[in-house]
């Protein structure tokens, strides 16, 4: 077994370095909010060496920023910008939590919740159809940006340099026979789905399933999640369709003012 890889009482792995690295972190409150090597070194009981080490390591990828005229470390905006994702995550489902609920409630089917989270879909919030289709598309689960009727909005409404470096990265990919794999169809796709303010997806993710999504937006007004119902092709009369837009489209509105959006 690795030497820096132990398992304690509870059957846990411990990765050492990892723990080290996050005892350094740790050592940050509101009253020590900033602290030179040495102390950090005593309170997490490293060596010099090795908290030099780890110390470099984090200020490299920002989670420490170091002031080289005092001498001393602070957490990092990569700290900051973390923390800011989680609490969106908590906002927007705190948010969407009894509009999801009633959505589910009035069509019976399955609502999911999707943002973006490090350039990929994830799904934050679900409520389960009460129908024999189940969508295997859990809280957590994460996505490329171009799947399925959430990513699809959420992509709708990114800034052009952001679609590319997006698409460049994480090229299009067929899920299904349906799926759109041309650049140029897809960009067709996105441009409808802005002018319609929703998208219908006729089994381009899940064979099967029609989605329906609308966009989420915040106080600054800009798209920040998506909303949107999965049901089965049987179900998916042009009538039924369009029910559920209204619903998703009135759902999607009460949210993002929940969030503090107004339409001026």
């Amino acid at each position: 077994m690795d030497d820096t890889k132990k398992q304690d009482s509870a059957g846990i792995y411990r990765v050492q370095v990892l723990d080290r690295a996050l005892d350094i972190l740790e050592c940050f409150n509101f009253q020590n909010r900033e602290l030179g090597l040495s102390q950090i070194a005593k309170t997490t009981g490293l060596n010099m060496t090795t908290a030099k080490r780890l110390i470099s390591n984090l200020t490299d990828r920002g989670y420490l920023i170091h002031d080289p005229q005092s001498k001393h470390y602070q957490l990092g905006m990569r700290l900051f910008e973390l923390g800011g994702i989680v609490f969106s995550s908590f906002s927007l489902t705190k948010a969407a939590a009894k509009g999801m609920t009633r959505l589910q409630d009035e069509t019976g089917l399955t609502i999911l919740l999707g943002t973006n989270i490090d350039d990929q879909l994830v799904y934050i919030d679900k409520r389960k159809g009460r129908g024999m289709i189940r969508i295997s598309s859990d809280i957590g689960w994460r996505r490329p940006l171009h799947y399925g009727m959430l990513g699809m909005v959420l992509l709708a409404f990114a800034t052009p340099g952001k679609l590319e470096h997006i698409l460049e990265t994480n090229p299009l990919e067929a899920h299904t026979p349906h799926s759109i794999t041309d650049r140029d169809a897809f960009s067709m796709r996105l441009e409808e789905i802005r002018k319609n303010g929703y998208v219908v997806e006729k089994e381009e993710a899940v064979e099967g399933i029609i989605g329906i999504a609308a966009p989420i937006r915040d106080y600054s007004r800009r798209v920040v999640a998506a909303v949107g119902a999965a049901l089965p092709m049987s179900q998916g009369n042009k009538k039924e369709i369009q029910q559920i837009v209204s619903l998703l489209e009135r759902s999607a509105k009460e949210i993002s003012e929940n969030l503090g959006y107004l339409k001026i």
